[in-house]
């Protein structure tokens, strides 16, 4: 009886693959993979047999007006429509919505091009894709609450530091239920196969060069339906599903009225094709709800060959696209053994690869060939008519790996990898309705020497201060990275905020244009037709957002936006910024935090020519207000929480270096008047302070002369010497001396003579109890200040240790000879082990 059920259900599964292309009531129906050749290829062949007069295909209804578009000649594959929606708030600036990628082996794109060809009517079936923004946003929100927010986790990223792929535009080539439902993880297992990719390769992409089309999407009908069973009910209502499908079922009604002869064509994704033949009794309960109108556009783009394989795993697509384009590419000219020949074509082209850019690990040609020959042997053990992408990779990790463990990664199988990706971008022409903006920082871009005919990742080094269109290409790496399009990253430069390398020269990038950066632009190009306009828009809007956000009074924020701001080359743009951040430092309640915006201000002004501030007198205001604030909250030390005591001495440090050095004014600035913190200190001198901070304003007091060096050694050596609390408290007051003035332990013979006296009287158990704590506390020298602060004590010890740099400041002649003979030697060894390359300089 089971026997005989299950015969049964066999056929009947096989009767409803054939009802799919048996035209059954002028419908002809084509379960598809997004970007699979084998549904091209077969779908190509029935268009052309059948010649529908119209054509139902899944796609956002509001792509109709760029159809025309599709056809231009000058397209060249991979591109994508993405689609950008306005935001929330009329302040909000437009966010992408989704990309709908077209692959030379899209299914979608053979239908289009054909439909132009034939002449048949073309009917966009899903939901808009501004209805699919809203039901995203209620989902989101039924996450976090009726309002929509969500507390960020202490770990979290800010959001101006998230990348462009956490916040940048999803796919609307969803087809997740299909790929990992109950069904596929069943049929892996089954067959035998690491991953749903592999399982689909052996059903479905093997048949690519077969001719029965009928057969094909029968069975990948079968196999679409028994995913959607094995699917629960309330999986699939989870989301938009239902609702989309009711509208690709209205798009049938629709094309089904038009006029004419002949069938009609019905290609969606497999998983939806089962409610298309045989729609649900109760259809008109699943209208698509009523939610608020979300207004999009939507623009063509151009796309990578590494973006169509990162969508394998995120819910659409394929892996390896370049390997299923050579693969289609072979099937379509017609040849006996296409998979053999575009294997064969993989290996010869991973060769050219390595040799350009890993010649020690290219294999010789016996390897080459006995890999061509295992991928084959791999096919005919598993039954496939020729070697895919599965079996090219375990026949390279059989005959060309030698010596190594797959597992842990293989420069040669990371370059085996590459080649079956592919590094393509595609084409879309300037008059193919990309807005202004988008092309006018591809000119940009250009312009300034970056090359983005590929989706390849570049480094570029700029000599920032020496050459102008280098300071110009720093300049707009900084405002793609202030737009947000995630085009460039910094990996070594000055960093003005910090104040960390302000005196290097150059700075080193990496770069790649990606869909990412055009996706964004497009969504920034409301704001401007040029980069500038843009950035300006961008800044206006993160300025008002610190007063949204409660950071108004923010001046740490507001002053590291202006240093975006200013590299990005938009000093002339911060005024609105300038203005908000005085009054932000005046009112600031916290000394730490000022004097850390002190230092930054201070750092500005001191880079006012690099970052185009010279000449404008806001910063050098803004650091007088600063320098005024940080004297007011002096007083704060006396009264300061033991938890903040560490931070406010080195507040003090920060404060004390900056009075000193901006006593005297530079060009264009105005001196620091070090008399109030003279003032300041003064009044703290007898103060009921912390040790840490007593030992600090003792130190500055003494520089000032106010606090004699007897004194000084009796405030900081005191507690130390007379053992005033526990071990780490006494050695406190030291530790402020040296965070705030670490040169006067070798400058100020009474307190080292008092520090060593005291040192020497300690008993082996006193110093160890001790040595913690003055471990730290001498963490705050500088290698160079302990070398001198050493030199000191080993002269008065009367040592004969010797303290000299290892190294001389300068090479003689022959030392320099000498070396350079030595770097072409060496340069001699690396050309003949194959890594000539490696010393290749960079391409500026």
């Amino acid at each position: 009886m089971e026997a005989a059920a299950a015969a049964a259900e066999r056929q009947d599964f096989f009767a409803y693959g054939q009802r799919l292309t048996s035209g059954e009531g002028g419908f002809f129906f084509f379960p598809i993979r997004h970007h699979s050749p084998a549904c091209a290829l077969h779908l190509a062949a029935a268009l052309a047999e059948v010649r529908p007069r119209a054509i139902v295909l899944e796609m956002p209804a509001d792509f109709a007006p760029l159809l025309p578009l599709l056809s231009h000649p000058d397209i060249r594959l991979p591109i994508a429509i993405v689609s950008v929606a306005d935001g929330e708030k009329t302040s909000d600036e437009r966010l992408p919505v989704g990309y709908w990628p077209f692959s030379a082996t899209s299914p979608e794109w053979a239908a289009l091009r054909l439909a132009g060809e034939f002449g048949s009517a073309v009917i966009l079936a899903d939901r808009e894709s501004g209805a699919r923004l809203a039901a995203a946003r209620a989902e989101k929100k039924g996450e976090t609450g009726e309002d929509g927010e969500e507390a960020p986790r202490q770990d979290e990223p800010r959001q101006d530091e998230r990348s462009q792929d956490e916040t940048g535009p999803t796919l609307l080539t969803d087809e997740g239920q299909l790929a990992y439902s109950h069904y596929a993880e069943g049929l892996v297992k089954r067959l035998g196969v690491r991953d749903f990719n592999e399982a689909w390769d052996r059903l479905f992409e093997s048949r690519a060069a077969e001719q029965d089309w009928r057969g094909f999407f029968r069975d990948v009908g079968i196999h679409c339906a028994l995913s959607r069973l094995a699917t629960p009910a309330e999986e699939i209502a989870a989301d938009d599903t239902l609702a989309r499908e009711a509208c690709m079922r209205a798009a049938m009604a629709k094309a089904e009225a038009l006029s004419g002869e002949g069938p009609i064509a019905v290609i969606t994704g497999g998983f939806h094709t089962p409610v298309m033949i045989d729609p649900p009794a109760e259809e008109a309960k699943l209208q698509p709800e009523a939610r608020p109108g979300i207004q999009t556009k939507s623009y063509l783009i151009r796309y990578t060959h590494d973006h169509l394989d990162r969508i394998n795993g995120y819910g659409a697509g394929m892996p390896s696209p370049r390997w299923y384009e050579r693969l289609q590419q072979r099937v379509a000219e017609g040849h006996d053994d296409p998979f053999t020949e575009a294997a064969t074509d993989v290996v010869l082209d991973l060769t050219q690869r390595l040799r350009r850019d890993r010649p020690n690990f290219t294999p010789p040609l016996p390897s080459l060939s006995a890999t061509v020959a295992q991928a084959q042997a791999l096919a005919d053990l598993r039954g496939l008519f020729g070697p895919g992408r599965a079996e090219i990779l375990d026949a390279a990790r059989s005959c060309l790996l030698k010596g190594e463990d797959p597992r842990t990664g293989s420069p040669l199988m990371e370059a085996l990898l590459s080649e079956l990706t592919g590094e393509g971008i595609g084409e879309v022409p300037s008059g193919a309705g990309a807005p202004p903006l988008v092309e006018a920082v591809r000119r940009r871009a250009r312009a300034l020497g970056f090359r983005i005919e590929d989706g390849t990742e570049r480094n570029r080094l700029l000599d920032i201060h020496r050459k102008p269109r280098h300071l110009a290409a720093s300049r707009f790496l900084h405002v793609m990275t202030l737009l947000g399009t995630g085009f460039g990253r910094c990996l070594r430069g000055p960093d003005w905020a910090g104040g960390v390398a302000t005196d290097v020269l150059f700075e080193e990038w990496t770069y790649r244009w990606s869909p990412a950066v055009e996706s964004r632009l497009v969504a920034l190009s409301i704001d401007g037709d040029t980069v500038e306009r843009a950035a300006d828009a961008v800044l206006a809007r993160r300025v008002q957002a610190l007063g949204e956000e409660g950071q108004a009074k923010n001046a740490h924020a507001a002053i590291r936006l202006l240093m975006i701001a200013a590299q990005a080359g938009l000093a002339r743009s911060c005024g609105a910024l300038i203005a908000a951040i005085g009054p932000a430092v005046a009112t600031d309640p916290d000394f730490g935090r000022v004097a850390v915006c002190l230092s930054m201000l201070d750092n500005l002004q001191r880079g006012r020519k690099a970052l185009g501030f010279a000449g404008m007198p806001g910063p050098d205001e803004l650091r007088l207000i600063a320098y005024r604030r940080a004297i007011d909250l002096l007083p704060d030390l006396e009264t300061a929480r033991d938890e903040d005591v560490p931070r406010y001495v080195d507040a003090l440090a920060t404060l004390n270096e900056i009075a000193e050095a901006g006593a005297q004014a530079g060009e264009g600035e105005q001196p620091l008047d070090l008399d109030l913190l003279d003032e300041g200190v003064a009044a703290l001198i007898d103060a009921d302070l912390a040790p840490r901070a007593a030992g600090a304003v003792a130190a500055i007091g003494h520089m000032s002369g106010r606090v004699s060096a007897e004194a000084l050694a009796t405030r900081v050596i005191g507690p130390l010497q007379f053992s005033v609390g526990e071990p780490p408290a006494r050695v406190e007051a030291l530790a402020g001396l040296l965070a705030v003035q670490p040169a006067l332990l070798k400058r100020t013979p009474a307190l080292l003579e008092r520090l060593d006296l005291v040192l020497a009287g300690f008993d082996e158990a006193d110093f160890i109890e001790v040595l913690p704590a003055l471990r730290l506390a001498f963490t705050a020298l500088a290698p160079d200040e302990t070398d001198a602060l050493a030199a000191v004590i080993a002269q008065a010890k009367g040592s004969d240790l010797d303290l000299a740099p290892r190294f001389s400041g300068g090479l003689t002649e022959a030392e320099m000879l000498a070396n350079a003979r030595l770097n072409a030697s060496f340069a001699e060894l690396m050309q003949a082990d194959g890594l000539g390359s490696w010393l290749e300089e960079r391409a500026p």
